[in-house]
């Protein structure tokens, strides 16, 4: 979740400083938040996700969809709220054009009455894992499917262990269980719900697995005796990614990275040409209105994820991901009106933009052989970084703030570019010109806030970033 009060007050010391400026650049509530002048087209997926052929860098659906990732923390969703609210959140969420949303099965601590649901049902009548409790699944059961029927995935904890397998998480309850206990819970949980089309496993949260890795193995046991159809990723603790304990593991299909620190490209890159290939996405990182982070810093770590060859990305909102539960956490527990704050927005115009591309072709500029100069120092909070498709057709490029850069025009498939900048605060495009793909040149926005610039083959006839909404069925 958002991890333990001690280490999250402290790791925002060691990030780089992000000071938001520029047109639509405020952090706070925007104006006419969640509406632009383009309607947000209806991405409809059949689940369950698989992986891409080929390089095996993205999922697709079963018609073949490649799936941008573009999801939302909501640990508490089905513990927190009654059924009216979270088909009120879901939907919200479906218009802003998230696709996944990252969920404890069962709470711990993050609700009002943890371990019980709104409705007051715990999920075990006894022993933890071994004498769940009908009514309180069949709750599950309903938010899971209302997400499934809004097109949204869920990334789904079975026992979220907690942060330093301390009281947050069911590490204690896991350490006290026997093997066979685990084994007994996993058959529940894969026979239960290997029929909701929607589900992807997520193992473990927030801490280093290894002391309660011999029980786990148990629980995942149980559950691909009955459910080999979802993929599985896992949370570890904060500075690794999900393959990091489980290397050795066939099970864990999706990779993923979980970073807090100002190395987070250098782990994107470490994520990227991590062998064999796997896909993979930002899990988490700091969240809007915790540790002082800023809506530029937001966007800055999404960006930099899916330019560094992520499938997507994952956002958080406090007081949303506890749904008011933890006021103390953040000082805010009006997750409702949060559902529209600055930081949300900017992720809705996120996956517009590259939705309006081919961004599952995307190729990371790791070496600087697109975006010449201007680039800045890898590590700083005002690296800018670069995609260019593997077409050529399609170059794009993330400044955190504004200055010039140049870019070897060379690289772009055609006779001729159009070129763009996009304002990822505010969702608006501005054509720059059409240029001849020869020799570099140079761009410089004219505001000092991010932007991106987007550098397209003038024949591919591409509408404006973000306006055009498409995902390329793969062949």
């Amino acid at each position: 979740m958002a991890g333990s009060e001690i280490f999250h007050r402290l790791v925002f010391i060691f990030l780089p400083v992000m000071v938001c400026s520029g047109i639509g650049n405020a952090c706070g509530r925007l104006p006419g938040a969640g509406i632009t002048s383009v309607k947000q087209a209806e991405f409809r997926y059949r689940f369950p996700l698989k992986h891409s052929d080929g390089d095996k860098r993205y999922l697709k659906d079963q018609d073949n969809k490649p799936f941008f990732w573009s999801g939302d923390a909501a640990w508490s969703l089905i513990a927190q709220v009654s059924r009216e609210d979270a088909e009120y959140y879901l939907d919200n969420r479906k218009e802003k054009g998230f696709s996944v949303v990252m969920v404890s099965l069962i709470e711990h601590k993050f609700s009002s009455g943890a371990p019980s649901d709104y409705y007051g049902d715990k999920p075990f009548t006894g022993r933890p894992f071994s004498t769940p409790d009908e009514k309180y699944f069949q709750h599950a059961d309903f938010v899971i499917r209302a997400a499934a029927a809004r097109n949204i995935a869920v990334l789904l904890a079975p026992v979220y262990l907690g942060y330093g397998c301390g009281d947050e998480g069911w590490c204690s309850e896991v350490r006290s269980a026997t093997i066979e206990d685990m084994l007994l819970w996993g058959r529940y949980l894969g026979k239960r719900y290997r029929d909701f089309p929607n589900i992807i496993w997520l193992i473990g949260g927030d801490t280093d697995p290894l002391p309660v890795k011999d029980k786990l193995l148990g629980m995942i046991k149980g559950i691909r005796e009955y459910d080999t159809v979802h993929l599985v990723s896992a949370h570890n603790q904060p500075g690794s990614m999900g393959v990091t304990p489980w290397n050795d593991q066939p099970w864990l299909s999706v990779n993923n990275v979980y970073s807090y620190d100002s190395a987070i490209y250098s782990q994107y890159k470490q994520a990227y040409l991590y062998s064999p290939v796997m896909p993979w996405f930002m899990i988490e990182s700091t969240y809007e209105n915790e540790h002082g982070s800023d809506c530029r810093q937001l966007r800055s770590q999404a960006y930099w994820a899916i330019l560094s060859g992520a499938m997507g990305h994952i956002f958080g909102n406090c007081p949303v991901w506890h749904f008011g539960s933890s006021p103390a956490w953040c000082g805010r527990s009006d997750w409702k009106k949060e559902l529209d704050d600055s930081g949300s927005v900017s992720m809705h115009l996120l996956q517009r933009l590259f939705r309006s591309r081919s961004w599952q072709s995307l190729i990371p500029d790791f070496d600087n052989t697109v975006l010449k100069r201007g680039y800045g120092e890898c590590g700083s909070g005002d690296y800018a970084t670069g995609a260019i498709s593997s077409d050529g057709n399609t170059f794009i490029a993330y400044l955190p703030s504004g200055r010039g850069v140049t870019v070897d025009m060379s690289r772009i498939n055609g006779t001729r570019a159009k070129c763009w900048w996009y304002d990822p605060a505010g969702g608006s495009s501005a054509l720059i010109g059409i240029y001849r793909t020869s020799g570099t040149r140079s761009f410089t926005p004219e505001s000092r806030g991010d932007r991106v610039l987007v550098i397209d083959n003038a024949r591919s006839n591409l509408l404006p970033p973000g306006e055009q909404q498409f995902e390329h069925q793969e062949r």
